[in-house]
């Protein structure tokens, strides 16, 4: 049971993949929304034809979910984005607590829109964990996601893809959320481990009705799929800027799940050019 620490801490890094809706596409054009949802219709509509990456605009996030156990609160995450045009540094914290042993994670990643990929890309991250599983991990990534490094502990390893560029999760969050919002119902992803690269395969369920910390919401639902011995699901909801409400996972001895507790997002106001 002592590895549940471990693996849990895992699932975190895991769980960064989409947690977070990193691209600020369609987002409010009020200066601030709070973390309250009015009682509107939650009718899912189709976006598709509106977005654009130059629709970004200059927002700040901060995004605050729990991480349950069996139904045992047993620690939160926190993404701090902040946006300049179609550029984003995004700051993640964790601490999950779990039979005596804490764990913190911190991550550090920078990520921008590349013309040539039509995609998100990741320029670099860098991420420490302090507690049971103490290391440092860093990474730079060039020819637009075809190559990176990786230093991890002092060593240096160098990994290189020729279809798909090469991402962090922070990458991965943000081009996942487009991908629902222009309506597509299959995507995959090249994601860069500590020491290794990993390829993720998701499909869109369909439509759910979940009761959130939000109220009542209509989602989107999707699923990794190809990987018979786990299954790790996600729930958007487009009434709350897309974002990812509830994730669970599944596998062995491990029953997670992280909801989205808050979230703020601060805009600037327009500038009226007169």
């Amino acid at each position: 049971m002592r590895l549940l620490p471990i693996i849990t801490l895992s699932f975190v890094s895991l769980f960064s993949i989409t947690i977070y809706a990193n691209a600020d596409i369609l987002a409010p054009s009020s200066s601030m929304v709070s973390s309250r949802v009015d009682n509107a219709p939650n009718k899912i509509n189709n976006t598709s034809s509106q977005l654009s990456p130059s629709k970004i605009n200059d927002c700040n996030k901060t995004l605050n979910y729990k991480v349950f156990f069996e139904g045992h609160d047993i620690g939160h995450y926190q993404r701090n984005l902040i946006w300049n045009g179609t550029q984003a540094t995004i700051n993640t914290y964790s601490t999950i607590n779990m039979l005596i042993t804490k764990a913190k994670l911190s991550q550090h990643s920078k990520i921008h829109w590349s013309p040539q990929r039509q995609s998100f890309v990741t320029d670099s991250f860098e991420r420490n964990i302090k507690g049971l599983m103490t290391g440092k991990v860093s990474a730079t990534f060039t020819d637009n996601g075809a190559k990176s490094t990786v230093i991890k502990d002092g060593k240096s390893h160098q990994f290189s893809e020729s279809l798909l560029p090469i991402l962090d999760g922070d990458a991965i969050g943000a081009q996942m959320r487009l991908d629902i919002m222009q309506g597509k119902k299959n995507f995959d992803f090249i994601l860069q481990n500590s020491d290794d690269t990993s390829h993720y395969f998701f499909k869109v369920i369909g439509e759910e009705t979940l009761e959130t910390n939000f109220g009542k919401l209509k989602t989107i639902r999707v699923d990794q799929i190809k990987k018979s011995d786990r299954q790790l699901s996600l729930w958007f909801a487009p009434s709350v800027d897309y974002q990812l409400v509830r994730a669970t996972y599944k596998r062995k001895l491990l029953d997670l799940k992280a909801v989205l507790i808050s979230k703020q997002i601060n805009c600037p106001a327009p500038v009226l050019i007169k």
